[in-house]
C-alpha cells in the first residue's frame, strides 16, 4: 500500500499546472456526480447498475431491454451517457419483478413526454390523492386504477 502511494505522489510531482487543473476538475466532477446521486437516491430509492438490475431480477440482457421497450421498467439515464434503473418499480422480494400495475402508471406518463427521473420521483413522492401515501405504495397495496388514473391526470398537467 505504501508502495502505492508513493508512486501515486511521484505522478502527482509530475504534473504540469494546466494537468493538476484537469485532474482537479475531474476530480470535482466525480464528487459533484456522487452527490448527486445520494441526493436522487435518498428521495426515489436505489438506482441500479445494468449489472445489479439483471442480479436482482435474473433475467438476461434481452429480457430487461424489453422489460424497457414494454415499460415494465424505468430505465435513468444519466449526463454521461450511461444509465440506471429505478430500483422503486420493482418489488422487494427476490427474485425482483415489476410491481403489478407499474407498466400502466409508465405508459399513462408516455403522452406527457415526461423525464424518467421525473417519473420516478413522482412515483416516490406523497401524493394527497393517495392518502399520503406514494404512488409506489399505493400500487404495492393494490390500489393500481386510482395510481393509473392520477398519473394520467398529472401527466396531462405537465405537458398543458
Amino acid at each position: 500500500m505504501d508502495d502505492q502511494l508513493d508512486a501515486l505522489g511521484m505522478a502527482a510531482e509530475q504534473l504540469d499546472a494546466d494537468d493538476a487543473k484537469y485532474v482537479a476538475a475531474g476530480v470535482k466532477n466525480v464528487l459533484s456526480s456522487l452527490r448527486a446521486r445520494r441526493v436522487w437516491e435518498n428521495h426515489i430509492g436505489a438506482i441500479l447498475t445494468h449489472k445489479q438490475m439483471l442480479d436482482a431480477t435474473t433475467w438476461s440482457k434481452q429480457n430487461l431491454s424489453q422489460a424497457v421497450k414494454d415499460s415494465r421498467v424505468l430505465r435513468l439515464p444519466a449526463a454521461d451517457g450511461t444509465s440506471g434503473y429505478w430500483s422503486g418499480g420493482l418489488t422487494d422480494s427476490a427474485p425482483h419483478v415489476p410491481i403489478a400495475g407499474v407498466k400502466e402508471v409508465l405508459k399513462a406518463w408516455a403522452s406527457a413526454d415526461a423525464q424518467p427521473w421525473t417519473i420516478a420521483s413522482w412515483m416516490s413522492t406523497e401524493q394527497a390523492e393517495l392518502g399520503g401515501r406514494t404512488p409506489r405504495a399505493a400500487l404495492i397495496d393494490g390500489d393500481y386504477p386510482l395510481v393509473v388514473t392520477l398519473a394520467r391526470h398529472s401527466a396531462e398537467r405537465l405537458s398543458a
